[in-house]
């Protein structure tokens, strides 16, 4: 029996418009969109309004080709399979003129046996990318118009393709097609490894009563499936040899066995493992393994890595409902991050230009541990959980569906089955898998979505909601007891578990059992006060928008256009009356500033408040677990828009991802403010107690210090603690004016921890009223270079020191040449203060001028609250 062999069919292809003139060479893996972007065949569809203009390509077909060479050699395998691991997303494919088949399913692979159409020579493969919007429409007019969202091209749920694509209410109306991943002939002789899981057993040590319970060792059972003839098995002696490795790159076990059935087992224990932590509570060790398929010569090998670790989502009844919260090797998880879209409108390009690295990278540098693949999107790409495996950061897996109800027709039930078979399979084995999630929202907003469709008769109502019960609560939690038992399901978000016969009865978004989310903040129109109301048991979802950059804004946006309400400008936001919103918010909080650079710079501040407000208060219910979980929305963008993110599509921090290096840090302290009392908190998430110095003073509006105080104490490990109060009637703050006080306050460790890197110094600030009110003064601040003789030669590299004469709120570096990281940016400042500030250049997406350190220095500006009023 020969090796395994592949044939890439991988890089330039033809591309042509079926009835049209346009042809050109395409790359794939890429898409439609990115060819004739990169031909210049089209003008960017993120510039301007040039979305609208581009309604032609997703509503025509287009035709692949690819004429390739095969050896005589290569065609002696007795069985030649053609594998695409992606289209996007109904096509049908030729080989050498013959039809072999179709797609129609974004999520999966296809493969088909050609052996008998390929030729010694030359070969040509076409494959025809059908409209999905004219899919969409026939599909509608079969079997009725289901909801789709307004923001939304209609029909989108018929199709199992990337929902966000058609139009949401943060992503443009720009429905990619073409061969998005790998394409490859594999000529094999009927037997191919075809997939592998880990399962893992613990013995705990419960000696110590005091402590989570260490694990002695692991039992891994690895079940290895194989794709052939059954009756081939039989005649052949074909062994499967199975290699761990350590975290360490050295080999502590293997075995063998003769291949005997379709799946065979494998058992190794393993004493004292090295466990996968998130990044911060330990390392995210990672083993590897290797598999090899062998009869006398090596037929093919594959090799992957995992993570030991005990995974567990705990939900127990409580005194206030019950708990909901993530167990990793016994230690109770505070969750802390966003919810993940697509990192780009056209994916291929994405992962061409680094995203997925860019954003997983920010991500762990804002303290992140879990983020959210929400719904909409897509099964991210393998680097997505190779990435958070090695970061140790855990993902909460949607299935993708979100905010619609879907067909329940065998067609589309067995087309979702394949591609919910291949995709847990392939997802399953990730340490940073935490969770599988049915769906986003469908059950929360039930009833509106049954308000919208068309014949609503009782049968047809019935139907729906049959349909639901089937995907979520039989369809996919079966499919996962028999291919991944060892992770949680949880049917939809929010959710209080299975509806089984009471869909549309109860309220899903119970702050008293499973996952939350709060929208009555922005879409609502309520105060960040409100936050404080709602005591989530694990806050999935909640957010506020902003603009992005002016960096950014200058991408798709000419001058003149430099206004929130210009057409430009309202294109690129997807919220219905987002950016009136936002002013209305803005105008709440801030005095309006005359100049739209400032209100941008505003809108991003007003963004980071908010989310801040609502994640101290959660982070200081952790106790006793009534609130475990915080994961705002959105961490990304998928094109450079006004939207909820902190990060922005050319991956620029807003405001909001330097607040989140604060509030989701592992110590971290807080104030809550109330009308007759200012209380002082701490939370640790860490598994070790801490030595802590707090110290807190409150000045008024001239600087002077009205009180002050500190506490010098011990926190217990994964807890949050109240340190003191103070009684705000004894300061006389309310009876005099609360609006011209404010708080500073400040968390450092005690000498032995001052390795701990971002722990050493947590400082913030929370004024009494709204900041318009605040009778700001000219901090007059200054900016010096420090070590200058040491990094002269360094671009990427710079130490500011930042002093303030007076109260300084909101203090930040900006640069008109460079894009940065700073070591921290928009914090505050007392008066006669300094504090040092490391930047990082980074390299921006696209090509940009080589600036001098010199020139780079002059660029910096360091600016505050008091700056976006002021006339400079």
């Amino acid at each position: 029996m020969k090796p395994i062999e592949i044939f890439s069919l991988n890089g330039t292809w033809r591309l042509k418009r079926e009835n049209g003139k346009e042809k050109l060479s395409a790359e794939v893996p890429g898409s439609v969109f990115e060819a004739l972007l990169h031909q210049n065949i089209i003008k960017d569809p993120f510039y301007g309004v040039n979305e609208q203009k581009m309604a032609w390509i997703h509503e025509s077909n287009w035709k692949y080709e690819k004429e390739f060479t095969i050896s005589r050699e290569f065609l002696t395998h007795q069985h030649v399979t053609l594998c695409f691991k992606g289209i996007d997303t109904i096509s049908k494919i030729f080989l050498n003129g013959t039809y072999i088949g179709s797609t129609k399913n974004l999520f999966m692979a296809n493969e088909f046996e050609v052996k008998s159409l390929l030729r010694e020579g030359n070969n040509k493969l076409e494959v025809i990318i059908y409209s999905p919007t004219q899919a969409a429409q026939e599909l509608m007019k079969i079997h009725g118009k289901l909801v789709t969202d307004e923001t939304a091209l209609p029909g989108i749920e018929y199709l199992r393709k990337a929902q966000y694509s058609f139009g949401w209410d943060w992503g443009p109306k720009l429905p990619d097609m073409g061969i998005w991943k790998p394409i490859e002939l594999i000529g094999h002789d009927g037997i191919r490894l075809e997939s592998y899981y880990i399962m893992q057993e613990f013995e705990h040590d419960n000696s110590n009563t005091q402590s989570a319970p260490k694990i002695k060792s692991v039992h891994l059972s690895i079940i290895v499936n194989v794709d052939a003839n059954k009756e081939l098995l039989s005649t052949r002696e074909c062994k499967i040899k199975v290699e761990l490795i350590d975290p360490e790159g050295l080999p502590i076990m293997e075995k063998e066995q003769r291949l005997k059935t379709l799946s065979t087992k494998f058992d190794f224990t393993i004493i004292a493992p090295k466990l996968w932590w998130i990044h911060e509570l330990g390392a995210p060790n990672l083993y590897q393994i290797k598999l090899s398929l062998h009869e006398k010569e090596l037929i093919e090998s594959l090799q992957g890595h995992f993570g030991i670790r005990e995974l567990k989502l705990i939900r127990n009844p409580d005194k206030w409902g019950e708990t909901f919260y993530f167990s990793l090797n016994g230690i109770p998880i505070f969750a802390k991050g966003a919810n993940w879209i697509p990192v780009d409108s056209f994916i291929p390009r994405g992962k061409k230009l680094g995203l997925y690295e860019k954003n997983l990278l920010n991500a762990k540098k804002a303290n992140m541990n879990m983020l959210r693949v929400w719904g909409g999107g897509i099964y991210e790409d393998d680097l997505f959980y190779e990435i958070c495996d090695k970061l140790g950061i855990l993902v909460w897996q949607d299935f993708p569906f979100a905010c619609r109800i879907y067909p329940a027709y065998e067609e589309f039930l067995e087309n979702m089955r394949s591609e919910i078979i291949q995709n847990v399979k392939r997802l399953r084995n990730h340490p940073s898998l935490a969770l599988w999630c049915g769906n986003n929202e469908i059950e929360q907003l039930w009833k509106y979505l049954l308000l919208r469709i068309e014949n609503q008769n009782p049968d047809r109502i019935h139907l729906c909601e049959r349909g639901y019960i089937k995907i979520f609560e039989e369809l996919i939690p079966n499919f996962l007891k028999q291919l991944d038992p060892q992770h949680p399901y949880w049917p939809s978000s929010p959710s209080n578990g299975f509806v089984n016969n009471n869909l549309g009865k109860i309220d899903s978004n119970s702050p008293d059992r499973g996952d939350s989310h709060f929208w009555s903040v922005w879409h609502g129109g309520r105060s960040f006060k409100s936050y404080r109301k709602f005591n989530s048991r694990f806050m999935s979802e909640f957010g506020f928008e902003s603009f992005p950059s002016m960096k950014t804004i200058k991408e798709f946006c000419p001058p003149e256009q430099f206004n929130i309400h210009s057409p430009i400008m309202e294109s690129h936001q997807k919220n219905p009356a987002g950016n009136k919103k936002i002013l209305n918010y803005m105008k709440r909080r801030f005095k309006l500033p005359e100049h739209f650079e400032k209100q941008v710079w505003l809108s991003q501040i007003m963004q980071a408040e908010a989310i801040e407000y609502g994640v101290e208060h959660w982070r200081r219910q952790r106790n006793e677990f009534h609130c475990m979980g915080s994961l705002y929305w959105q961490l990304n963008d998928c094109w450079p828009v006004c939207s909820w993110s902190s990060l922005d599509y050319f991956n620029r921090w807003k405001v909001l991802h330097y607040f989140a290096k604060r509030f989701y840090a592992s110590l971290f302290p807080s104030v809550e403010e109330k009308k007759d009392e200012i209380s002082f908190w701490v939370s640790n998430d860490l598994k070790e107690e801490k030595s802590i110095l707090y110290s807190w003073k409150i000045l008024n509006c001239e600087g002077k210090i009205i009180a002050k105080g500190k506490y010098n104490t011990k926190i217990s490990p994964l807890c949050s603690l109240k340190l003191g109060s103070v009684d705000s009637e004894s300061l006389q703050l309310i009876s005099n004016n609360p609006h011209d006080y404010v708080i500073f306050y400040e968390l450092s460790l005690e000498q032995e921890d001052q390795e701990m890197e971002n722990l050493n110094v947590l400082s913030g600030f929370r004024l009494l009223t709204a900041p318009k009110n605040f009778s700001l003064k000219n901090p007059e601040l200054s900016i010096t270079f420090l070590n200058e003789h040491e990094n002269k030669d360094l671009l990427d590299e710079f130490l500011l020191e930042i002093k303030s004469k007076n109260v300084a709120l909101y203090v930040f570096i900006e640069s008109d040449l460079i894009d940065f990281i700073a070591s921290d940016n928009f914090f505050s400042m007392e008066p006669n203060k300094k504090k040092i500030v490391k930047i990082n250049y980074i390299k921006p997406l696209k090509n940009v001028k080589i600036y001098s350190r010199e020139e780079i220095k002059k660029s910096f500006i360091v600016s505050s609250l008091f700056d976006m009023f002021s006339e400079k």
